[in-house]
């Protein structure tokens, strides 16, 4: 499920943050703290369920909260919990792999009661709610759709709620677009969703030796950068630049299934978002650089590329 470039940047924050370490580098090192920001991208993605989960059930702590008032009124006493039993959700509760990963992750209590209560209530003035508790239809569709509305207005389009996740997972600003993009998937087959494998074989042996190829040819590789850098300073040069043109050059050599346009494309686009305003275009002068000299001397060996 995890996309590749979403792999790209957990390697090169973790080449970069295991560079920064002052123990010894070495590649098993730099794999296990890649494992790590794995592992934290799941938990943030069950966290971001169990808090789906919180606001669908909030309303029946509301319901009994505005029953037990000293004068309710009509009102008080018939609030429609439709949203409690949303058949998706229950369909979720009763699984055991996401109750285990839940288990895992220990979310059941990472949200306090006013966040919850303020999501749900922000979901309660919206359109989509009140049609939804309107109606007494329970198909999957309409069951769905209130669901993507509370991913919508409550989770992932909720400025008060990316600042809350971005201080409990400091990977939320990198994964919550990826994340986001699994939930149709995960509400079309919670039965089958695999709420512990977020990285499919092929996907986690593909970080796994990009990782150890940086570490592994890493003096091959400058000795392709460095006649390139006649006109810069490599020492004034962004460490992250210099890992980012490492591993593209990495994928050139010795991934050959993908494409050098597509490697290209991807490390300009993380340079630009992760480096300094000017990295993109160094990035992009650099690697098109090296490429032409592996071309010429018939250095590059492209298989074609299949898509995972």
């Amino acid at each position: 499920m995890i996309s590749r470039r979403n792999i790209r940047i957990n390697v090169l924050q973790t080449i970069y943050e295991t560079n920064s370490q002052e123990s010894l580098i070495k590649p098993d090192i730099a794999l296990k703290n890649l494992n790590a920001k794995f592992d934290k991208t799941n938990a943030l993605y069950i966290a971001t369920l169990q808090l789906l989960y919180a606001i669908t059930q909030y309303v029946l702590i509301s319901a009994n909260q505005r029953a037990s008032k000293m004068a309710p009124t009509a009102e008080d006493l018939n609030v429609n919990i439709k949203l409690s039993g949303n058949i998706l959700i229950e369909q979720l509760k009763r699984n055991d792999l996401f109750a285990s990963m839940v288990k895992k992750y220990k979310t059941t209590f990472l949200f306090e009661e006013e966040t919850i209560k303020g999501l749900y209530t922000l979901l309660t003035q919206t359109s989509e709610y009140k049609a939804y508790i309107q109606s007494y239809d329970r198909t999957a569709q309409e069951e769905k759709k209130i669901l993507d509305t509370i991913f919508d207005v409550c989770i992932y389009g909720n400025e008060d709620t990316a600042i809350l996740m971005s201080e409990l997972f400091m990977n939320w600003y990198n994964d919550y677009e990826m994340l986001y993009a699994w939930n149709d998937k995960m509400l079309m087959n919670i039965k089958g969703f695999a709420f512990d494998k977020i990285i499919s074989g092929d996907k986690l042996e593909y970080a796994q030796d990009l990782v150890k190829c940086y570490y592994e040819k890493k003096e091959l590789v400058f000795s392709l950068i460095n006649p390139k850098l006649v006109n810069w300073d490599s020492e004034r040069i962004a460490s992250l630049d210099m890992i980012i043109l490492h591993l593209g050059i990495c994928e050139f050599l010795y991934f050959p299934t993908i494409p050098v346009k597509v490697t290209i494309n991807e490390y300009i686009d993380l340079a630009k978002s992760y480096s300094t305003p000017q990295s993109g275009q160094f990035i992009n002068g650099l690697l098109d650089n090296v490429r032409k000299d592996l071309e010429a001397n018939q250095q590059l060996h492209k298989t074609q590329y299949v898509r995972k």
